[in-house]
């Protein structure tokens, strides 16, 4: 079987959304026995998540994140949405839990995709 070692990059993301989304999927990565890389190389697959935060109405925001699987080949593999609703200013500094609520449940759909 081909070792799996995918590369994991974020943007978008308010606050530290970008390291805390990333950080929060490699390790559930590494749960699922999948190591990622700390830097994009070639032939290794990829998993690069888009954040897009709509405009403040009632005082919430909507938060959606896209992620998509590539292939070592720059093939897409497959892709994940999640949006949601939170509190106006609640991911401006810290991401914490939401960031690893997000991971945990993108991971659930982005490991079938990695796996041969």
């Amino acid at each position: 079987m081909r070792r799996i070692t995918p590369f994991v990059s974020v943007a978008g993301a308010p606050g530290d959304g970008e390291k805390a989304l990333s950080a929060s999927l490699v390790k559930r990565l590494a749960a699922a026995g999948i190591k990622a890389s700390t830097e994009f190389a070639q032939g290794a697959y990829s998993i690069e998540g888009i954040v897009k935060v709509g405009d403040a109405a009632r005082g919430r925001h909507s938060v959606r994140i896209d992620w998509t699987v590539f292939s070592p080949e720059g093939t897409t593999l497959g892709g994940v949405v999640q949006t949601r609703s939170v509190r106006k200013g609640s991911l401006d500094k810290r991401w914490g839990p939401a960031a690893d609520a997000a991971a945990r449940a993108a991971a659930n759909e982005i490991i079938p995709l990695l796996r041969p």
